[in-house]
Formats: structure tokens, sequence, C-alpha cells
């Protein structure tokens, strides 16, 4: 098991790619080899030590592309909520096997595209190449580089300018078999007042073992353009998961991200929103629940470089058994980015002895018309609370549960969308449970 150039070059003519997109496979797979596993002694890893928690990236296989399928099949996994009968488009992928399926009417006229990133590669490429790793660097570290090599699946959305897409597109992730590795990549292309909501999610059923899951997602949104990028987490046990998201917002833009994460061994997210407009209103919303043995990781940067914009980050998690979780995150401010309004705050509730949070925002302002702030907390359950709830009649495992859906309607009542959050909240429902 293993990873070689031959699977980069492999994977490439399976696809029959152009050449500029094997350029930058072989460019990103040249960086991972002369590339180790990030430890603790790197800053951005600072409190997460991949030997320790026994990661070895041999352990685990590329699947060959068999191309692209016209057929979701039937099951996703016995986690799988379904969104709504109704979606802009819908799109899965199965190991090796990607389709884009359910396209809704309104994309029949006016340019919108959504597809399968392959599909859109060959038929789309002067609206993929620009973009395409654009903001995504494979050189950060071994993980950004091996899927710069060897990604395979996503979609591609584009959205043109004064199109509004009513209904969401989503794309679901899917490791079907143990020991193998997926590595999907999605680009967003949202024009001037245009708007779009975009839900990725990752699964598994009956794997029986690990899994390796390590995908990035790009967005480019116009000015004046409305986006919302929900992504949800929800592998099993055994699924080491790294996920990029990178995000670039035009002049009064209006920006939604939302990560919730409750699966898998060990989660890292890694979240930068480059606010390269005049007059941005971004958001960015996390939601986790971490327990027996996993390990969540998440980076976040709110990288203002333009004047007059706003930025509010909140993530907020609760952490039982001897999980850990870790976050860290910086607003950056520019010498243009005068008359900034930035604030950060991460939240985390603890919810039994073994369990541990580290918390570390930072800032970095260089312009002094700003207005930024940052707060971290880390605390138990109140047992008064819990007393409370108990004296009315709640047994303590109720007590408990309707605490931390408290602790977390923070978050839910900024999603803005019935949609997305009532599927997080059935999700939530069931890892509670």
């Amino acid at each position: 098991m293993g990873f070689a150039r031959s699977d980069v070059e492999a994977l490439s003519a399976s696809l029959n790619e152009p050449d500029w997109v094997l350029e930058r496979r072989l460019e990103a797979w040249t960086w991972f080899e002369k590339m180790e596993l990030p430890g603790e002694k790197e800053e951005p890893w600072r409190y997460t030590n991949l030997a320790r928690l026994k990661f070895k990236l041999d352990d685990f296989s590329v699947v060959p592309a068999v191309g692209k399928e016209s057929v979701v099949p039937s099951s996703a996994g016995s986690s799988w909520v379904e969104l709504s009968p109704d979606r802009s488009g819908e799109g899965h992928q199965y190991g090796s096997t990607v389709s884009m399926t359910r396209p809704d009417m309104e994309l029949d006229s006016g340019g919108v595209i959504v597809a399968d990133i392959h599909t859109a590669i060959e038929q789309h490429p002067e609206l993929v190449k620009p973009h395409l790793f654009s903001q995504f660097d494979s050189a950060t570290h071994i993980f950004s580089a091996l899927h710069g090599a060897l990604f395979f699946g996503g979609a591609f959305i584009y959205v043109p300018r004064g199109k509004t897409l009513s209904l969401p597109v989503e794309y679901g992730c899917h490791i079907t078999k143990a020991g193998t590795s997926i590595f999907p990549h999605t680009l967003v292309v949202v024009e001037e007042n245009a708007e779009v909501c975009y839900l990725e999610r990752f699964s598994s059923s009956g794997l029986g073992g690990s899994g390796l899951s390590d995908a990035a997602i790009e967005v480019v949104a116009g000015q004046a353009s409305r986006v919302f990028v929900a992504t949800i987490q929800d592998y099993e046990k055994g699924v080491w998961h790294f996920h990029n998201h990178r995000y670039r917002t035009g002049r009064d833009a209006s920006f939604k991200s939302l990560v919730v994460t409750l699966g898998g061994k060990f989660s890292r997210t890694e979240v930068t929103t480059e606010i390269l407009g005049e007059g941005n209103s971004v958001d960015m919303m996390g939601i986790y629940l971490a327990g027996e043995g996993q390990h969540f990781d998440f980076r976040t940067l709110q990288d203002h470089a333009a004047p007059h914009s706003t930025s509010d980050l909140l993530y907020k998690g609760a952490l039982k058994d001897n999980a850990r979780t870790v976050y860290s995150g910086q607003i950056r401010v520019r010498p243009e980015g005068r008359e900034t309004d930035a604030y950060q705050t991460n939240r985390n509730l603890i919810l039994s002895d073994n369990a541990m949070a580290n918390s570390k925002p930072e800032l970095e302002i260089e312009n002094n018309d700003v207005r930024c702030s940052h707060a971290a907390s880390v605390g138990q359950m109140d047992e008064n609370e819990v007393f409370y709830l108990q004296s009315r009649g709640i047994d303590r495992i109720s007590a408990e549960r309707l605490i931390v859906k408290g602790f977390l309607e923070e978050v839910l009542g900024k999603v803005g969308r019935k949609d997305i959050r009532g599927m997080v909240e059935h999700l939530l429902e069931e890892k509670l449970s």
C-alpha cells in the first residue's frame, strides 16, 4: 500500500486530462516527495502529533479511477439524511465512482453549470483553468501536496452574473472500502450579484477498518454575490479526515461558511477566507461534537485585505469521554484594511473529566483604524443547570443533551437556511443520542 508517482500519471491518463492539469499534479507530487508528516514543533500543528496518534500514510492506497456514472447508488450510508427532494443539483462520489444527477429545472437556462470537476475541466476549461488551485497551495504540508497530486472527484459550480439558485447544490463524498482514500476537490465560481448555497457531506458505512479523506474546496465569490457553503463530516470512527477550505470574496459580497464535524477518528479542518473587496460581510461558523477518543483540529484565518469589511467567526463544540479538540485562529488585517470590524470566538463545553480542549486565538493588525476582538473559553457543564432540569423530572442524560443543544443554539441561530439547519439538528440529535 501507499502512494507512488505512477498513481498520479495513471489517474491523469484514465481521465484523459489536458497537459496543464497533469503539470499541476506533478508539481504537487514533487512537493509530496520532499515532505514528512507535520509534528508538534511546527506551530500550525502545535497541539496535534500525528505520529503519537499512530497515523501512517502507508496504511492507505489510492482507488483507481474508473470513470463517471450517471446513476447514484441506492444507499449513501446509514447516517445519510436527505436534505429535501428538491435541489439545484446533486452529486455523489463513491470511492472511484463520480456522478452528478437530478439537476433542477432552473439550470436549463441562464448559463448555470453544475458538473463534476472532471467534466468541467473537459467541457469548460476557460472557466476552470483560471481558478483551479488558484487559492490552494500544494506546498503547505504533506496532505495538501498529496491532494494536489491525486485529486479526484468533487463538484464544479458556476453561477453567472445576476443568477440566483434558490435550491442548494449538494455533493456527497463516501468512503466505501477500508484502507482506501478519496481526494475530492470542489470549485465554486459565483459572479457579480449571483447567489448559491452549496452543501458538501462526508460519510461512510460498514468500513470495518480505516480510511483516508483528503479534500479541498475553493470558492470565488464575486462582487455583491451571496454565497453559503456548508460542509458536514460524519464519517465512521476509523476515518482520518483532512479538509482544506479556501474562500475569496469580492466587493460587497455576503459570504457564510458552516463547518460541522461529528465523525471520524481524526479530523483536521483549515478554513481561510480572503476578504479582498470593500464592504464584505463574512460569517464563519463551526459546530463539533467529539467523544470516544476522537481528535478534532481546526485552524482558521480571517484575512482582511480591503477597507470597510466585517467578519464574524463563531466555533462552538462539546467534548466527552477522552476526546480532544484543538482550535487555532487568526484575524489578520493588512495595511489597506482600514475600518475593519472583525470578531473571533471559540467556546468549548467539557462533559467529562478526561476530555481536553485547546484554544489559541490570535490577532495580527497592521492598521490602526479597526475594531477587532477575540475570545476563547473552555468550561465544564454547570451542575446547577443539570440539577435544575433533574428537579423537573428530566433524567441526567436527557438533561445533559438539552444543555448541549442549548449551548450550540447560538451557532444554529446564525445559519439562516431552514433546510441546512434542519439537517444539522437531526444529525446532532443522532450524535447526542
